[in-house]
């Protein structure tokens, strides 16, 4: 029984891809313009987050008699907040480069049946 087994997985097994193969089958991505604003924008907006969370910093203790601010730390909801708002700005106009890709191809089918 064992010795059926082994066979029938040395006929069935196959060759490992290489990476070289593997590589030259993946397509390179082609982006639009919206989709390249949107990822440019995105990457702007992850270091403007943490500038904002530098310039706004979060209180930790204030006086005792007084409203002043003793201690302050970076203000990481801020952050958040901020990352987020500009995550969804972003996916938003890279969909809408998506979409008008998407069109784009349609027409090119389109036409060439034409």
């Amino acid at each position: 029984m064992k010795d059926n087994l082994f066979e029938q997985i040395e006929q069935e097994k196959k060759e490992v891809p290489e990476l070289d193969k593997t590589l030259k089958k993946v397509k390179k991505i082609n982006y639009n313009f919206y989709q390249k604003i949107a990822i440019i924008t995105m990457i702007i907006c992850i270091f403007t987050g943490i500038i904002l969370g530098n310039l706004f910093p979060a209180c930790i203790s204030s006086g005792l008699y007084s409203s002043n601010c003793t201690n302050t730390e970076f203000n990481i909801s801020l952050t958040f907040l901020f990352w987020f708002a500009s995550f969804l700005v972003c996916m938003f106009i890279y969909a809408i480069g998506h979409a008008i890709y998407l069109l784009d191809k349609i027409n090119r089918k389109l036409e060439g049946k034409k």
